[in-house]
């Protein structure tokens, strides 16, 4: 089955509200005009039976029966409070009778204690509303029963109700006309955020949602939308600017490896020629390799589902085998590569696939700006609980200004233009990124003209750090 749209549940949940508001209202309005009419005929009884308390009292403390049922029975027999009244003296006579009590004898026998109400008796077509009590007047007990029409009254009730009963259609079509109002004019908000996130596209992401001034919860998804809009147009910079810069560093070896296949293709050549080929083709086919590695990597950075195992690494190993490796690079290029021995084994908590990418990669960013006749020296320190790696070059070093954008992706920087072919801008970039997935930190310090020192630290081990407290 198909789920209501939410406009639709606002509009019958309004509806609902306001027409069960409705007859709850009808129902009290009702309910307060029979309180107020009984209250009304309630009072009009307890007054008349003041007044003929006055009245029984004005004939002394002793009057005789005939007497006063002659007085009463004139003063009475016109009046309205007489039509329906009795009156019984303690003795069992009947002091006052009236005509219409004998004819229909609506009211009923007097009570044997005071204060009793009776409801509407209904005879003949009248409402009566009737009032039994005993007075006390002058030692002497009378037991009166009254009554006045609610004639009136029951009409008035069945007026409204009728009235009630015709109010009822419109209040539900006022109840379902104010819910779909009020429905339509809570989503109003929702509906204009939605029109806008539809025109926002890959080709417009800068563009932002408009927030409302009232801090309300609307204000706050579009604030959130904002952000994410802001996070998303930052993803889409970063796969725009990776592809760009990827395709400009692979157009440039893709290109050379195929000059140099069409002029073997085309012309005769030597077998020591064809030797030569094949190693720059080899060349080019190994930087490139490097590079897609690195965009590998970053993906795996971006998408976050790198997470390497940690577990102590041997950073003085660590070392010397870098060194190795790179020490026949080192003297092809003439450079000086130099190793700082530890007093003793360091270890930290690390990946160690990743900790010697990490060498690698300042290995080579020395190497690469380091002309010919400079030296390259790594080496270990420990201070404080932390362990430092460092790479110390005289190479070219790095200015002020661009000290900031050195671990930006494919940066690199003005002063490695007449150099051999720098590299593809990512090696720094991945090295921090290895670094803080270490729980450490990369500096560089850096004097332009005479060389850069890169330090990455790393939380000591605690093994390390015991046995060089013991030692």
């Amino acid at each position: 089955m198909r789920a209501l749209s939410i406009r639709l549940r606002l509009t019958l949940l309004y509806f609902t509200f306001f027409s069960a508001a409705g007859l709850l209202l009808s129902a009290a309005t009702w309910l307060l005009l029979e309180h107020g009419l009984n209250t009304l005929m309630m009072h009009e009884l307890d007054e008349r039976m003041d007044d003929l308390r006055a009245v029984l009292a004005s004939y002394g403390p002793n009057p005789d029966p005939d007497m006063l049922s002659a007085e009463l029975m004139r003063d009475y027999r016109l009046k309205d409070d007489g039509k329906w009244l009795e009156i019984v003296s303690d003795d069992g006579r009947w002091v006052y009778y009236s005509s219409r009590s004998k004819i229909a004898n609506p009211i009923p026998s007097p009570p044997n204690q005071t204060g009793t109400l009776i409801p509407f008796v209904t005879e003949r077509r009248h409402s009566l509303r009737t009032l039994s009590r005993v007075l006390q007047v002058d030692g002497h007990c009378y037991m009166v029963s009254m009554a006045i029409s609610g004639d009136m009254s029951v009409k008035i009730l069945v007026r409204f109700r009728r009235d009630l009963w015709l109010m009822v259609p419109v209040v539900f079509l006022a109840a379902a006309g104010v819910g779909h109002f009020l429905g339509r004019r809570a989503l109003a908000p929702v509906q204009a955020i939605v029109t806008e996130v539809r025109e926002i596209s890959d080709r417009n992401l800068s563009r932002r949602l408009s927030v409302s001034t009232a801090r309300d919860e609307l204000s706050q998804l579009s604030e959130t939308l904002n952000q994410m809009l802001a996070r998303i147009d930052i993803a889409f910079r970063s796969v725009r600017s990776i592809t760009a810069n990827a395709s400009h560093e692979l157009r440039t070896p893709l290109s050379l490896i195929r000059t140099r296949v069409e002029i073997a293709l085309c012309f005769p050549r030597t077998a020591e020629e064809y030797s030569e080929t094949l190693r720059e083709i080899q060349t080019e086919t190994v930087w490139m390799t490097a590079l897609i590695e690195k965009l590998l990597a970053l993906a795996r950075l971006d998408s976050g589902t790198a997470q390497p195992e940690l577990q102590p690494v041997d950073v003085s190993a660590l070392l010397y085998r870098t060194a190795r490796e790179w020490k026949l690079t080192a003297e092809q290029l003439r450079l000086d590569l130099q190793v700082q021995e530890p007093v003793a084994a360091v270890h930290v908590i690390g990946n160690q696939t990743d900790l010697e990418r990490l060498l690698r990669m300042l290995v080579d960013n020395a190497c690469r700006y380091t002309e010919a006749g400079g030296t390259v020296r790594l080496g270990v320190d420990r201070d404080a609980g932390h362990v430092s790696l460092w790479v110390r070059d005289t190479g070219i070093g790095i200015s002020e200004e661009e000290m900031p954008r050195i671990f930006d992706r494919f940066y690199r920087g003005r002063r490695s233009q007449g150099l051999q072919r720098g590299g593809s801008g990512l090696g720094l970039s991945l090295a921090r990124w290895i670094a803080e997935q270490h729980k450490g930190t990369i500096t560089v310090n850096s004097v332009p003209g005479e060389g850069s020192c890169f330090r990455v630290a790393f939380p000591e081990h605690t093994a390390t750090a015991r046995q060089g407290s013991v030692a």
